[in-house]
Parts: C-alpha cells; structure tokens; sequence
C-alpha cells in the first residue's frame, strides 16, 4: 500500500503551465475531431440496423449476427487493420470507430427497441401496418429518451477510443498520453487525464441540451459531417492491404498456444465477470445519487463529475497506471475494467432513471413517502427492464475490453494477441482474434437467454 501511495503522488500536482495546456489544444481538438466523424457514420448504420433488427425485417439474424462479429474485435486491434488499408492518419482512427461503435450501437437499440413495452407495439401491429411502420410509430417513439441518452453516452465512449486508436498513428491525446507513460512523465499524464475528464464534462452538458432541445442536432451533425470531411482517409492501399490480409488467413494457433488457451480463456472471463461485478455494486448506488430527478443539485452534481471521471479514462489507461504500479496480471485488468463500469454504468443507470414515466413517482412522492423509499418502490421497478439491457451488454462489452487491457500485460486472450502482433504472427494474432469473437459471441447467446427468461426483450431463435 505504503509503494501505491508513492507511486500515485508522482502524478500530482499536473503540470498545468499554460505553455504545455496551449500545445495540447490541437490533439485535443483532433481527437474530438476523430470522434465525431467516426460517430456519424457508426450513427447512421447502427440506427439503420438497430431498426431493422427491432422490426424483425428479412435477414434480421443475419444482420444481428454480423453486429456481434464486428463488435466482438478489439477497436485497436481494427484501427491496427485500417492502418494498414489507409495509411497512418486519422482517416484509419475514423473507420475503425465507424466500423466498431456502428455494430455497438446497432446492438443496444435493437435490445432496447426489443424490450419496448408490448402493449401500445401489439395494438400497432393489429391495424395491419408494415413492420417498418411499428418501429418508426411505435418502437423509436417508445424508446427514444434511451436512444438518444445512448447515442450520447457513445459519443464519450468514442473520445475514449479516438485516444485509443489514436495511439496506432491516429495522432491526438493517445499519442501524447502513451508517450508522457513510456517517458515516466506522470504529472503530464495526470494533465492529460485531466483534460480527458474536463472534454467529457462537457460532452455532457452538450448532451443534455440536445436531449432537452432536440433541434440542436440540426446544429450538431453539420459539425459532425465536417469533422468527417476534414479526416477522411486521403489513401487507400488496396493491393497492398489485400497482399497483407492473406497473410493472415487462415486463423492458426499451434499446439503450444492451444495448450494455453483454456488458462486464457478463463483469464479473460475472470478479467470482465469480475470487473463487471465491482462495477456494478459500486454504479447502482452512485447512479440513484446522480439522477437529477432524485436527488438535489448538490449531491448530483459531484457525483455526476465523480461517473465523469472514472469514464473518461479509457480502460486500457486505467490498466497502464496499475501495470505500471507493478499490479500485474488478473488483478490489473479488473481493477482497470471496474473502475472505467463503474463511470459508464453510473452515467447509463443515472440516465435510465432520469427517462422513466414520472407520474407513478409522484404518486408515491405525494404519499410522503422519502426519497430512500421513491427510489426503492418507483424509480427500481420502472428501470429494471432498461438497468438490465445496459448491464448485460456492458458485461459483452468487458469481455471485449478484457482483451485490449490484456494488450498490456493483464494476461488472457489479450496480451497473447498482443504478443503475436508483436511478432508478426499474423495467423497466430487472427486465431486469437477469432477465439475473442466466439468468446463475446457466446456471452452474447446467454444473456439473450436471460433476457428471454426475464421477459426483457424478445430472442430470435
């Protein structure tokens, strides 16, 4: 504890000079940039596909199924792919969010449009209307609080991983904030870490605005789509990526690595069950303390910077500074994963309270009864379908992450890929990628089971 202690003194106090906060401006502003861009495009398709899918459309398995593949690979490891299509620049950190959050974001609103309430669906889709018809009139209505808070909780998400994507040659903070860790220049990283959390404040500010003030899109995605112009990839290495991709195909482990391959499995389950867990044991009670609509300003305001906080750090930071405290392995990862849920889920489940129908709240409020009480009878029961949906995708989510905090020393499936890429044993490093797929695909099986079981949302069988 006494070596701990030490160690996290090295980051303070930050180096706030106004000389190194001006020269951070521009990877600032490029990050931002990269996330925007890539944003409007994973929007666009994972509005489209969530849609599809919660209207039950022709080919809806198929277009679930090529959801989970694209978002079972780790977003570095696509940025490390687009690298080598488009060159070094944004353009590759741009597609790789596309591709990445476009599947993420398809999969929750096809959960989310799925758990709409049955009642005011089925009376729809009595008259006779198409299926296209029910989910523009019944089920994005239904679900629109929740789809917009989600759209804005991933536009965070991806500043997060424009810092990450943007340390493969994407520029921007990941740039400066893995070169202040190799150079040992923590009070510089706590800066940077700093501005990460100032920049998601006021994500969500904006976020709230647009949600209070639905027609400040019209002012939002202009901005977007030029953010998009300006990164766009200016190169496109076909044959070269073409002549690069076979030489990762087909997927190969050998017998050594096959050997192992249980032991990481296991590493990588305990990684993002365990951080899972602390998460949310910790983000249930802060999310009832951050809802604006229950508790006062100055218990919700600090909380609510406090979720910022912890969320704003990508989780593979987060593994950087324990791995870099000398806390390796197993314990690295969840602590890493535990910390990054917490912020997430917090934000999610605070939003979720916020989006429920206030008049059963005030029936019970006009009882007399406390908030303690409002909280426990009203605002749990009408958010458990939602707390639910957020809950088990995060625990998809953290398998995923699981790998890329492995990436950086905190064992499972992840540091073995990383290691292959090291190596250039790209078969090696595809076969690892595969078994993180099937790893978050069958996790993604049983919690659709335990959403069908608990009447969460309907399961295409």
């Amino acid at each position: 504890m006494t070596f701990l202690l030490r160690f996290l003194r090295q980051f303070f106090p930050p180096d706030l000079s106004p000389h190194y906060l001006r020269a951070e401006v521009p990877a600032v502003l490029q990050t931002v940039e990269i996330a925007a861009a890539g944003m409007l495009l994973a929007l666009t398709v994972g509005l489209a596909a969530g849609i599809w899918v919660g209207a039950k459309m022709p080919g809806t398995r198929a277009v679930y199924a090529a959801l989970i593949v694209v978002r079972s690979v780790p977003d570095i490891v696509l940025a490390l792919l687009c690298v080598v299509m488009f060159g070094v620049g944004s353009g590759p950190g741009v597609i790789a969010i596309a591709a990445f959050y476009g599947a993420a974001i398809g999969k929750i609103y096809a959960d989310l449009l799925r758990a709409a309430p049955r009642g005011p669906v089925e009376a729809m889709q009595a008259t006779g209307v198409t299926r296209a018809a029910v989910a523009f009139f019944a089920l994005v209505p239904l679900r629109l609080k929740d789809v917009v808070s989600y759209g804005a909780y991933e536009f965070e998400s991806a500043v997060r991983a424009a810092v990450i994507v943007g340390a493969v040659g994407g520029g921007g903070l990941g740039v400066e904030l893995i070169g202040t860790i190799n150079e040992f220049d923590y009070r510089r990283t706590c800066t940077l870490i700093l501005l990460l959390v100032v920049l998601v404040t006021m994500l969500d500010f904006v976020a709230q605005y647009v949600k209070r003030l639905p027609p400040l899109l019209v002012i939002v995605f202009p901005l977007m789509a030029v953010a998009l112009y300006r990164n766009w990839p200016g190169m496109l290495a076909f044959q070269h990526s073409i002549e690069a991709y076979k030489r990762m195909l087909p997927p190969d482990l050998p017998p050594d690595a096959l050997r192992q391959l249980p032991t990481l499995i296991f590493q990588t389950l305990e990684i993002a069950f365990g951080g899972t867990l602390f998460a949310l044991a910790a983000a249930l009670p802060l999310s009832l303390c951050a809802a604006r609509n229950l508790s006062p300003l100055y218990l919700s305001l600090p909380t609510r910077r406090l979720l910022d906080g912890l969320r704003s750090v990508p989780e593979v930071v987060w593994g950087l500074v324990f791995v870099t405290a000398s806390i390796l392995g197993p314990p690295a990862g969840i602590a890493a994963l535990a910390l990054h849920c917490t912020g997430s889920l917090g934000r999610l489940f605070a939003e979720s309270f916020e989006n429920i129908s206030p008049e059963p709240v005030r029936a019970i409020s006009a009882t007399g009864a406390s908030r303690a009480a409002t909280a426990i009878f009203a605002f749990l029961p009408m958010a458990i379908p939602t707390l639910a949906v957020h809950t088990l995708f995060r625990l998809e989510w953290n398998v995923r992450a699981a790998a890329v905090v492995g990436i950086i020393g905190a064992g499972g499936v992840g540091e073995a890929l990383f290691h292959s890429m090291q190596l250039f044993f790209y078969r090696q490093m595809m076969g690892y990628i595969l078994v993180s797929g099937l790893l978050v695909a069958a996790v993604d099986f049983t919690s659709s089971r335990v959403r069908k079981a608990l009447h969460l949302a309907e399961v295409y069988a």
